[in-house]
Order: C-alpha cells, then structure tokens, then sequence
C-alpha cells in the first residue's frame, strides 16, 4: 500500500475538493511562477480547518504544511534528492533519518528548509527521467530495493506520470498528475492502463468500480475526478489481486479472478478462449480486459500459473524486476553448473547431480526466454547452453540437447564410448556463441546470451 498525492492542482482544485482526497504535492517553482501561496489556495477550496496536506517540493527540501502548520511552523522538511546527485548521497538520507539530528534542526536557515525534530522518516525523489527509458528502469528497480531495505523510510517519488511506477514497484509515497490524460480525452484505469474514454466501454468493471459511468466520461471534469479515484484505488490495491464486485448489486465472484461483466456484442469481458502466451504477462494476454488481476507491467498473478509462483518468490508482480531476479539466478546457476563439469571431467564419470543442475538451469532459462521475447510463449520449447561464458537460450529439452550434441560427434566418426566430458563442455561452449537458433517452425531468431 502506497500514499496517493495529487501534484500541482491549481486548475483541477475543485475535483480534488469533491473527490475529497487532499493529500498535495506542489512544486516549489510553480507556486512562485504562478504567484500561488498554498496555504490561502487549500483554506480557500478545501476549508479553514479542512484535514488537507500539502507537500512543497523543492530542492531547499520539502515542507509539509497543514491546516495548523504554516510556512513558519512547518510539520516537517524532509531532504530531497535530484536525480543526478550521487547514489550514495540519497543511500545516506534513506539510512540517517534527518528528524533524528538535533543539529540539522537547529540549523540557523529558514523553518520552511529546516527539518523539524522528531519529524516523519520521508525522502524525496524528484527531477526522475522517463520511466521507458532502460536506464530510468534499472534506477528505479535499485531505488525500489532500498524502499524493500528500508521500510521505515517513506520514498517519496515526485513528478512520476505511471501508475506502474508509483504504485507497483513497492515505494511508500508517490505524486500523480490526473488532469494531463483527463484534459486529452484520456482516462487512467486502476490498473494503470491508459485508454481513450471511449474505449472504457471495454473496461466496465473498473468504471462500475470507481462508481461512475461510460457516458459520464465524455466532460473533461470527471474523467479528471476519474482519475484521481483511480489512483487512489492503485494506490491501495495495485499490488493486491482484489476480487470485487462487477456490477450491480449481484453477489462476488469470490472463486475466479475473471469478470464476466457483458458490455454488448463485439467486446468479449472475461470469459474468452484461452490463447497460446497467455497467463505469462498481463500487457500480452488476450484475457486482460475482463481480468480483475491485470496490472500494467505486470506478470500473471492468476492462482496456479507459472507466473504466479514468480511473483510470489520474488515478492513482486513487475515483470523488469522479475526478469532481473531470473538473469540473476541463472548467472549463478551457470557459474555453479561450469564447476560442476569441471568436476566431472576431473572424476571422469558422470555424476547426477549435474543432470539435475542442467535441468534446473533449464527450467529457469525456459521461464525468463517467455517474459523476455514474447514470440516463445506459444509453445515453444525453450533449453539453455551452458558454457565458459554464458548460456544461449534455444529450443529442445535437456535430453534433446545432449542427444544433439552426441549425434554431432557420431556423424562426425567419433564412437559414444570416446565422447568425454571435456568434449561435451566444450561443444556446450561453442554452441553458447551461435548467433542465432533455429527455432520449432523453422524461423531464426537471434540467440540469447545471459551473462
């Protein structure tokens, strides 16, 4: 569960005043350019004593206000990081809660950029690249571990646009913007995904669920309020698999994630033909639309699938973390298996356990190739190479593969009794650097090398 703040409402106020939801998050430099004092802004749509909360973010650092806090007292001034600035100065701020250093507090600057002592444990993120970006991806997975190291600190992400990314990696606290996409025609479901208003017909279960209507989503107004809902439902549910009412005053469903909401003739909701690659990851499933566990950039959460046990091992339904965690195991895994062959050689006999790491090594190959190149979920069979340097990831089955590898050395004149280990170790090598694999139907796809 994450905190939802709403960023910069100076035209979308009186949403934010009938939703009711008055956690804010300000930039600093806005407020100044647009000649806005917060605290008379909050008093004048939410209430005098209204239980509003107002971040102001700046890199002087970030003070919270509230209907008794002012700038002069503020309720606290948490540190904030730039992107840019060193990692190690943000791991410093997450380890040493600034509400705990008299000296900080007592500091001779402004109250609205002195920390007030005894102060919630909170860090701000902000000036944070696009979240497509693999470099911003990779950031956030290592900023989202410390979250995992540190829960006592709240992180804080400013300036995010993604559902995915501020509810869905794990971090306490993040700002959203729902006027931008409501102003375009756009709303943002629960689930994070963006679609035109006119195409929510297809998503009725989660309009129903934020108790509104197709046909109310044409004014910009609640598509905005839409929005907001939205990302406060995320904000406490993204990581959840819910299973809530459809529609109407009918009972819930209580033993199946799937809707069965019908929304006319030529849109299928929830009780669609299983397809090949499905129930791996939601954004290429053709059962999402009426799945109430999609998530955007997530993995199959659906009780019993392959998917599911991943995200439970790794304690995260976000497909870029679970494909890390994989390539990180299966790095290990080679490294081990390579040992192991050496051993053999050494022993000159074959030893089981070996067959037993090959075939593990295997199974997570087969599991990471599916999240990662979509074309082999299909069925496609999947083994992994192991060699010096790697493993390539192609089609067969362990025993396929050293049945292959034995049948090149016999067409080649060389008798199954003189094959050795070391032969086969480096047949594996060699074909862990073939360029590219030829795969069930006869394509080429290109090999894939996990270092």
């Amino acid at each position: 569960m994450s905190e939802a703040w709403l960023r910069n409402p100076f035209n979308y106020a009186r949403e934010v005043a009938e939703v009711g939801h008055l956690n804010l998050a300000w930039d600093r430099g806005l407020l100044v350019k647009k000649t806005i004092d917060p605290v008379k802004h909050a008093k004048l749509f939410f209430g005098e004593h209204g239980d509003w909360r107002l971040l102001l973010v700046g890199e002087q650092g970030t003070a919270e206000l509230d209907s008794e806090h002012d700038f002069e007292h503020p309720k606290a001034v948490y540190p904030t990081w730039k992107y840019g600035e060193s990692f190690e100065l943000l791991e410093e701020m997450i380890q040493f809660p600034l509400g705990e250093d008299r000296e900080a507090c007592e500091a001779d600057v402004p109250p609205d950029e002195r920390p007030v002592y005894g102060q919630d444990h909170r860090v701000l993120l902000t000036e944070l690249p696009p979240g497509q970006l693999a470099s911003s991806k990779a950031f956030l997975r290592r900023v989202a571990e410390l979250q995992e190291d540190y829960p006592d600190c709240k992180l804080h992400l400013h300036g995010t646009y993604s559902w995915r990314i501020a509810f869905g990696l794990g971090f306490a606290s993040a700002d959203v913007d729902p006027r931008i996409d409501a102003s375009k025609g756009k709303v943002v479901l629960p689930t994070g995904k963006i679609i035109a208003w006119e195409r929510a017909i297809g998503s009725l279960q989660w309009v129903n669920l934020l108790g509104t209507s197709v046909t109310d989503l044409k004014v910009a107004r609640n598509r905005c309020m839409f929005n907001i809902r939205s990302a406060v439902w995320a904000s406490k549910h993204f990581q959840e698999n819910v299973r809530f009412k459809s529609r109407g005053n009918e009972p819930v469903d209580h033993s199946a994630p799937m809707a069965i909401t019908p929304v006319g003739r030529s849109i299928h909701s929830g009780n669609g033909k299983l397809q090949p690659g499905d129930k791996i990851i939601c954004n290429s499933c053709s059962l999402a639309q009426g799945c109430k566990y999609y998530r955007e950039g997530a993995v199959c959460s659906v009780p019993g699938t392959d998917s599911s046990a991943l995200a439970k091992a790794f304690q995260s339904r976000d497909s870029d973390r679970i494909i890390d965690g994989l390539g990180s195991l299966m790095a290990v895994g080679v490294t081990r298996t390579e040992r192991a062959l050496v051993n053999e050689e050494e022993y000159d006999e074959i030893d089981p356990e070996v067959t037993k790491m090959l075939g593990q090594l295997f199974a997570q190959g087969e599991k990471l190739a599916k999240l990662v190149n979509p074309a082999l979920r299909g069925g496609t069979r999947v083994q992994v190479n192991v060699g010096a340097n790697g493993a390539a990831i192609t089609n067969g089955t362990p025993n396929q593969l050293m049945a292959s590898i034995v049948a090149s050395f016999e067409s080649r004149g060389i008798d199954r009794r003189d094959i050795t280990p070391q032969m086969i170790q480096d047949e594996l090598a060699a074909r862990a650097h073939e360029p590219e694999q030829i795969t069930a139907s006869g394509a080429t796809v290109p090999g894939t090398v996990v270092p």
